[in-house]
């Protein structure tokens, strides 16, 4: 019988709405900030000059009080600052800012060259002295794509993980931009998409008269078979999507799906070009001064598998490669990677997307090769050929495996469901609760009347996970009375979402309220589904986690044989659920004073845990410990 609920708040006004996506790019930690710190500078001067400065960067603080400056700068902790100073007050702040992590380059902005020469030998953060604003914003300019280039970051993947049900941390992020083409592809792309993604870059760029502009023409030119030229621009799109696509926000690609899908297509009609010539084989490269910290990172990834978290430029010129990788610097933590990249076209699955794009680039000297998101690679080898560190890769389809095995694997949990609810699913899995919930908020606008009871299941899942539980309830109570309203063919579906609420309740310490549920759960699932399948196995065990709680640890025992029983029966992918029953199955004994029968049961559950879970994984640690318990009393 369908229950009646509070009602739910409906979403943000799109102003908040925006303003909240432009509070996210501008506090990703990859952005860098702009200070000017000047006592002596006029107003009218700031007006115009921060203006020019705005093309290069959106953000730029001005101080004429150098404690204010200071107090600012030792405020930021995760972005990196280029400080302008004059020449006067050059050595002061100089002094102060020489051991601070956040301040990355200096340039001195001054009318006399040569009275401040003796700095550079001494300061090693200054990257230039100019008596010229041009060449100060030129050289700005410079360093801030050298910087955007050593910040690059890579997402790594053990080619043998046991599970992709419990990932770590590094290789859930490899996962999410492994899905991220999945996504996107779902994403529908109008008019109404275009002009939501061209008013956020109207107010993230609102002041900067240059891109504003450039942002006007994109307008009224843009037609989207020229995504790739407008992409190689290096122009506002390609500057906001960059930082986008490094945040992992479902909800910021959601903003710019337009683009994105229209540079995907693109990329996949001339990636067809490829593989209709009579290569068989490409080495590319790509050159830049990566940050210490990343290269000792990658280094330790040998034989790992690698995405980058963006589109990845590449050059058939080898020689176009190292002239980047030689570029002027003066930091001292930084090394000069070359990357060397094979690719066997034969054996490269056709939706691993790259593509030759210098008929279609801005800059066609650059013989560049352009990489889709989801492009994956395996790492080699490290070799030395001074000044530069080459590292040796190879394009891989291990990606694609993982991806699918991964999404196969979310599906049979829950049968019939679309692709587009197994993306949001998996968004939560990894962790990401907050892009989870968004993401399912706006399927809610183009949904089908037999996936919406999912898509309220969902955002209440992802309210659950980040502990908001009443607001939960409330989706999955939605979610159920559409369900019984469909009759019969959805009674197992509404069982499934019975166990969560049970679940609601069990964290809420209601263990009667669970109980229940629990067990209507059940009567469902014997009515409506085979007697060996795994959802009947998972209410026989959350039945008998209630009644551990209840301290009625004899009936418990007969539910967490009888799931155990079950979960024999169901596929691998159920393995994790099998050896949580025979935890449950030890503690019970280990109660009950039966130490050879806990130990049996907690060293099957290591053996299981051992082949799916990661080593660090808490399951793992909480088995050893009862082991190592049992142990010390013999």
């Amino acid at each position: 019988m369908a229950e009646a609920i509070e009602p739910i708040n409906k979403r943000r006004n799109n102003f908040t709405f925006n303003q909240s996506l432009i509070d996210r790019i501008r506090q990703s930690q990859n952005n860098f900030k702009l200070i000017w710190f000047d006592p002596n500078i006029k107003p009218e001067d700031v007006t115009k000059k921060t203006e020019e400065l705005r093309v290069i960067n959106d953000h730029i603080n001005v101080f004429v009080h150098l404690e204010k400056c200071m107090e600012f700068i030792k405020s930021i902790k995760s972005e990196k600052i280029f400080l302008i100073t004059s020449g006067a007050q050059a050595p002061e702040i100089l002094s102060q800012v020489l051991n601070l992590d956040q301040v990355d380059s200096v340039f001195i902005f001054c009318m006399v060259k040569e009275r401040h020469e003796h700095l550079l030998t001494e300061y090693n953060k200054i990257i230039g002295i100019y008596t010229k604003f041009d060449d100060l914003c030129k050289s700005i300019e410079e360093e801030f794509d050298n910087f955007n280039k050593r910040i690059e970051t890579f997402s790594c993947f053990e080619k043998d993980e046991p599970s992709t049900k419990d990932l770590s941390k590094e290789s859930a992020k490899f996962l999410w931009y492994q899905l991220f083409n999945y996504v996107t592809a779902r994403l529908p792309r109008n008019q109404q998409a275009k002009e939501q993604m061209i008013q956020l870059c109207k107010d993230y760029y609102h002041g900067n008269k240059k891109e504003m502009e450039h942002i006007q023409e994109f307008e009224e030119k843009y037609r989207s078979e020229n995504a790739i030229n407008w992409y190689s621009k290096n122009g506002f799109l390609y500057k906001i999507l960059n930082k986008v696509l490094r945040i992992e926000s479902v909800e910021l690609i959601h903003a710019f799906r337009f683009f994105i899908g229209d540079l995907s297509e693109n990329l996949r009609c001339q990636h067809d070009k490829i593989f209709l010539s009579k290569e068989n084989f490409l080495i590319l490269y790509r050159g830049f001064a990566l940050d210490t910290k990343e290269f000792d990172r990658l280094k330790q990834s040998q034989g790992k598998l690698i995405s980058t978290n963006g589109y990845f430029s590449t050059s058939r010129k080898e020689s176009k490669a190292r002239e980047y990788a030689s570029k002027s610097t003066k930091r001292n933590d930084v090394v000069r990677v070359l990357f060397h990249i094979e690719i066997d076209i034969e054996k490269i699955d056709k939706d691993i997307i790259f593509a030759d794009i210098a008929e279609l680039s801005d800059n066609p000297d650059e013989a560049e090769v352009l990489f889709d998101i989801n492009a994956c690679f395996e790492i080699k080898s490290f070799q030395e050929d001074k000044p530069f560190q080459v590292i040796k890769m190879k394009l891989s389809n291990e990606g694609q495996k993982i991806t699918k095995k991964f999404v196969e694997s979310t599906s049979k949990e829950i049968e019939g469901t679309s692709n587009s609810i197994v993306i949001g699913r998996l968004l939560c899995d990894l962790g990401e609760h907050d892009e989870s919930q968004k993401y399912f908020e706006q399927l809610l606008d183009s949904s089908t009347d037999a996936d919406r009871a999912w898509i309220e299941f969902n955002i209440g899942r992802a309210l659950d996970c980040k502990g908001q539980l009443k607001e939960a309830e409330k989706y999955y109570i939605r979610a159920y009375n559409r369900m019984i309203e469909d009759g019969p063919k959805r009674f197992k579906d509404a069982a499934h979402v019975l166990n969560s609420r049970g679940d609601v309740n069990y964290r809420h310490e209601k263990y009667d309220e669970a109980l229940k549920y629990n067990q209507m759960a059940l009567e469902m699932q014997e009515k409506w589904c085979p007697s060996d399948h795994v959802d009947i196995a998972k209410s026989l065990m959350n039945i008998g986690k209630n009644l551990t709680r209840q301290e009625k640890h004899d009936k418990a025992l007969d539910y967490f044989q009888q799931a155990s029983t079950v979960f024999e029966k169901c596929s691998p992918s159920s393995s994790v659920d099998l050896a949580d029953t025979l935890n449950s199955l030890g503690i019970y004994h280990e109660t009950q004073k039966n130490p050879k029968i806990a130990l049996d049961y907690f060293k099957r559950a290591l053996t299981l845990n051992a082949k799916f879970l990661p080593v660090d994984h808490k399951s793992v640690q909480k088995t050893k410990d009862a082991i190592s318990r049992l142990n010390a009393t013999k």
